[in-house]
């Protein structure tokens, strides 16, 4: 009798210890899964925070570059009206610093911020505007104009320029910031010889003695305009 109850002792034992182990293992298998379940939320966080970082550090350097854009065309407008090379949506040039400001060359550069290479470099366009050049920017092509501003049509806008950042990094990330630049001062002269002749369109960078077009003009007298008829 003590030889079976010992034995059955001995066997509820055997399956107490087997159920245990079984709910060891039970509870690896849901720890493994609530870590795996964990780590897929966690991790697409840290891309997120890594990605908002780089978003910011590149939106910092895109204005950080226009305003020193801005600041170079308001010392000279032509730095930014006739660049180096071609402009047009897809022209690209990048700032180079100097002893004492910027100079602008064709190209990209690239810019190492937090350990992250930024490649940079930004577009200049010709802007039109509507009521041939007087009114508001606009897309359309432009037209011949020929009444003069204020009139029906699109025509190009020669004191107004979009300028556009464009900013890339590794893993794919890009950003574009863009700001339309005009020109708010401008140098005055008077012009009192014409002898050059006719031919010259503006807008021009220096001080001639030509002119674009005319008729019935006598441009033999120097610092003369005699209208017709009076």
């Amino acid at each position: 009798m003590w030889k079976l109850e010992n034995k059955k002792l001995k066997q509820k034992d055997f399956f107490r210890r087997g159920q245990s182990l079984i709910e060891i293992l039970i509870a690896i298998a849901i720890g493994a899964i609530l870590i795996g379940g964990a780590t897929g939320i966690i991790i697409p966080l840290l891309n997120s925070d890594t990605q908002t970082k780089n978003v910011q550090a590149a939106t910092t350097l895109a204005q950080e570059y226009l305003d020193n854009i801005h600041n170079l065309s308001e010392s000279n407008w032509f730095n930014i009206y006739t660049p180096p090379a071609p402009k047009g949506s897809s022209s690209q040039f990048y700032l180079s610093a100097t002893s004492t400001s910027y100079s602008i060359l064709p190209g990209s550069t690239s810019t190492l911020i937090n350990n992250i290479s930024y490649t940079v470099y930004f577009s200049v366009e010709n802007v039109s505007r509507n009521l041939c050049g007087a009114g508001d920017i606009n897309t359309a092509s432009t037209t011949g104009c020929g009444n003069g501003p204020g009139t029906t049509g699109v025509a190009d806008d020669p004191s107004t320029q979009k300028v556009t950042v464009q900013i890339t990094w590794p893993t794919n990330g890009s950003l574009s910031k863009s700001e339309y630049f005009t020109r708010t001062t401008n140098k005055i002269f008077d012009q009192t010889d014409w002898s050059g002749g006719s031919g010259q369109d503006g807008p021009i960078t220096s001080e001639n003695n030509r002119f674009s077009t005319s008729s019935g003009v006598d441009s033999t007298n120097t610092g003369v305009i005699k209208i017709q008829g009076i």
